[in-house]
């Protein structure tokens, strides 16, 4: 590592808004020497809840490509994701690559690594932290290194990382506990709310608009009008922070 633990968590405290911490992130696991990362704040129930329409994540921040995100999160991965229903019931981290439970997958996990892996995730390291609300942390780092050099590269960062993954959850949730309840409500317009409804069930911008006897295009400019108000990058985390706010239920 280019600094100590102590130098990393340093600044924690100072951090408020969801670009901060996606700079703290992005710059801290690059010098750790991970490609990318993601992180997740999910509650255990929902991923144990596999009837779910979909996982409402309280906070999700990466830096994957913006294509692959949407992809997982429309194609419904995260119900079926391997590691993150591992997630749920383990508490140590996961050191995982293309063959991670080759064996025991469903068709449904088996489809979802091999899609990964043809998007350039084959390999990271994956680490829980589980809180005394019910709170699930999930930060799953990415490398292009062999194999080999990864299995070599964590045994020598895995301690070191867990710890700084403990407390970065730690300070999300904390930080964004006081803006949850701090934060003007966002206001959406009737149609807004209407078609925010329709993507939380899963139904397509062409659905949407046949439902509602408007062109798909007008719901995809409403759609992006939600999009820039909520701060997100796709519908369906669009719907998944309405529903957590309140602003429309499931």
């Amino acid at each position: 590592m280019n600094a100590s633990i102590g130098t990393i968590l340093a600044d924690l405290d100072s951090l408020a808004s969801e670009g901060d911490f996606r700079r703290k992130f992005a710059r801290t696991f690059a010098d750790l020497g991970f490609n990318t990362y993601t992180y997740a704040a999910l509650n255990t129930e929902d991923i144990r809840g596999a009837d779910a329409d979909m996982l409402p994540s309280l906070v999700y921040l990466s830096n994957l490509q913006p294509v692959w995100i949407a992809h997982y999160l429309e194609s419904g991965y995260a119900h079926v994701d391997p590691i993150v229903r591992e997630c749920a019931e383990i508490r140590l981290p996961v050191v995982w690559n293309e063959k991670y439970r080759a064996n025991t997958r469903t068709p449904d996990q088996a489809h979802m690594m091999d899609d990964a892996w043809e998007n350039g995730i084959q390999r990271g390291f994956t680490v829980p932290v589980h809180g005394p609300g019910g709170e699930l942390g999930i930060f799953s780092l990415n490398s292009d290194q062999s194999d080999r050099e990864f299995m070599k590269f964590m045994n020598l960062l895995k301690f070191d990382v867990q710890t700084i993954c403990t407390y970065f959850h730690d300070a999300v949730q904390r930080a964004f506990h006081v803006v949850k309840e701090e934060r003007a409500p966002i206001p959406l317009t009737d149609r807004e709310t209407e078609i925010l409804k329709w993507t939380a069930v899963g139904k397509t911008a062409w659905e949407i608009g046949a439902i509602l006897k408007i062109s798909e295009r007008t719901v995809n400019f409403h759609i992006q009008n939600v999009m820039e108000k909520f701060g997100v990058h796709n519908k369906t985390h669009a719907a998944a922070k309405a529903v957590n706010m309140g602003l429309i239920s499931r």
